[in-house]
């Protein structure tokens, strides 16, 4: 995998294609505007475009129906990604390496679908490494 997330936006786009991606073959609509929420940075806003950008999407859709599909889309994206791929596992972590430098409302999205997962299981390669490196110094002659 040559992709090596330097930036937010790049992570972003990332997720953002891959939930995208997952609604096409899931065949769940996206509209427009949920998309732009999807890539919604209050750093990247004024506040007057920010209200007005809220206030359209609440006329749309309820932040918790929002929130649930686009987790549901994420969490489905990683594992059939994962599962055809190992290799996007270390891609994911990366990207949300990436985008958790910033304020970013997709995180709060990404999180539940993945983050938990991609944390405890880089806590755990780094308190098993040395265990097992150990164990296997011991007994590996």
């Amino acid at each position: 995998m040559a992709d090596r997330f330097t930036d937010e936006a790049g992570a972003k786009r990332f997720f953002i294609e891959r939930i995208v991606s997952q609604a096409g073959k899931d065949g769940v609509a996206l509209s427009d505007l949920e998309k732009e929420m999807m890539a919604w940075s209050e750093a990247e806003m004024t506040p007057a475009s920010a209200i007005e950008l809220h206030s359209r999407f609440e006329a749309e859709i309820s932040d918790e129906v929002f929130e649930q599909k686009i987790t549901a889309l994420i969490k489905k994206a990683y594992a059939e990604d994962v599962r055809r791929d190992p290799s996007f596992k270390e891609r994911y972590r990366q990207a949300l390496r990436a985008l958790n430098r910033g304020d970013h409302y997709i995180s709060i999205m990404i999180q539940p679908a993945l983050g938990f997962r991609a944390q405890l299981e880089a806590t755990l390669r780094l308190l098993l490494h040395p265990l097992i490196q150990a164990f296997s110094g011991r007994h590996g002659n």
